[in-house]
């Protein structure tokens, strides 16, 4: 664990407990409200949390699955695709439908997504550019799918939610895909100049000692 973890590991914690403790919240009365009568509250912010609640999660603990599941997840493809078949799964209407109307349902999306946002983490810090490439090409695109259809139809896909909260959703799906996008593309951008900085600052010597 490097220094720069170790001290962001306080806030990771809190960040661990305080999305997990807001999902199931809003599964439990009284706030299960929210999700039984908004499509918004459920796509859009519990099932988020959950994944985030499991990546700040596996950042603090990252040793707790051990060196086993290191071996399993190389290039972090393991991990990949564990939480994209978990998150895949849970975009399905017909699935949300069943997480709102019976309790054993929500509990296996509680564990799933949390369990996602651990696989996730652990395939991002282990895979290679190209990797995550090529899944965020595959997740995001779908995800602006599945939020496209949410608005162009004029059927409702889940018979817990009204076509306005279904057109909602869509709109919220596609902002969300543009987002993680952007805010991959700014990740990317941060790690490519803080490279170009580190050769330069080794050329730097060099340079100097070939000057003389």
């Amino acid at each position: 664990m490097t220094a720069a973890t170790f001290s962001r590991r306080p806030l990771l914690k809190s960040a661990a407990l305080v999305t997990a403790v807001l999902a199931l919240a809003l599964s439990l009365p009284p706030l299960r409200v929210f999700i039984e009568q908004s499509m918004v509250w459920h796509m859009l912010v519990q099932m988020p949390l959950l994944v985030l609640a499991g990546a700040c999660a596996a950042a603090v603990w990252p040793q707790a699955l051990g060196g086993r599941w290191a071996r399993c997840n190389r290039y972090g493809l393991t991990g990949f695709m564990l939480a994209q078949c978990i998150t895949a799964y849970w975009m399905v209407p017909a699935l949300v439908d069943r997480a709102v109307v019976l309790p054993s349902a929500d509990a296996g999306k509680l564990a799933t997504l949390w369990l996602a946002g651990v696989a996730l983490r652990q395939g991002w810090v282990q895979a290679p550019l190209a990797v995550q490439l090529f899944f965020l090409g595959y997740g995001l695109p779908m995800m602006a799918w599945l939020g496209f259809y949410f608005l162009s139809t004029d059927l409702r896909l889940c018979n817990a939610y009204s076509l306005e909260s279904q057109l909602r959703t869509g709109q919220g799906l596609l902002a969300l895909s543009a987002a993680l996008g952007a805010a991959w593309a700014a990740s990317l951008w941060r790690q490519l100049a803080r490279a170009g900085e580190d050769a330069a600052t080794r050329a730097t010597p060099g340079a100097a000692v070939n000057g003389r």
